[in-house]
């Protein structure tokens, strides 16, 4: 098990060049993204921010037959933002590389659309909207509340560090911590927030 990264990989075949391809999956990656693009042998590796993680996508470009096959394997670091990353909740990055895959064939079909060529790639199937908007609303819900816990944990630490007693809210029930110990606690809880905040801060400033 890769404790660092989380593994996510998909591919496609399109039917079109090598040259055509790879130049669709740069602009999808490159300018329509905006990661940053390294050429690789076998196409290119792709870095950038995938919701609140770093990500690093390599893409092999490779000719099959009359058409090309693009095989995506996504790194996304597990520790980010909003927390560590055991498993992908609710397949967020499985649909992700394949909205990568659908852009790659929408460039490729506008490219194409005056040529007989273009019949052979349709335009990518339309997006479930209700869905996607359901998803990234409970996405956004639940980092909400992570994040209004953290402040509640945080506060309770100041609170607990001047006065000596600690309360910590969580599902099962309030903690209480009294004196000397509720005083360490309160301070390893505030040295924990701030080396993560200055984890945050100093990833966003790459």
């Amino acid at each position: 098990m890769d404790l660092k990264y989380k593994h996510f990989s998909q591919e496609r075949s399109f039917a079109a060049s090598r040259a055509e391809v790879l130049a669709a999956a740069r602009k999808q990656m490159g300018e329509s993204l905006g990661w940053a693009v390294t050429e690789t042998a076998e196409g290119f590796t792709a870095k950038g921010s995938s919701f609140a993680h770093t990500a690093v996508a390599n893409l092999r470009v490779q000719s099959i037959g009359t058409g090309t096959k693009v095989d995506v394997e996504l790194m996304d670091e597990r520790a980010g933002a909003t927390g560590f990353m055991l498993f992908d909740v609710g397949g967020y990055y499985s649909i992700q590389i394949r909205h990568w895959l659908d852009g790659i064939q929408a460039e490729l079909h506008q490219k194409l659309s005056g040529s007989e060529q273009a019949a052979a790639i349709p335009p990518p199937p339309a997006k479930n909207k209700t869905t996607a908007c359901i998803f990234n609303g409970c996405l956004g819900f639940i980092v909400a509340m992570f994040a209004l816990w953290l402040l509640v944990t945080v506060v309770c630490a100041i609170v607990g560090l001047i006065t000596g007693n600690l309360y910590l809210f969580g599902r099962g029930g309030t903690i209480e911590v009294h004196g000397v110990a509720a005083r360490i606690v309160s301070a390893s809880i505030l040295v924990i927030a701030a080396w993560l905040g200055w984890r945050f801060t100093k990833r966003r400033r790459r």
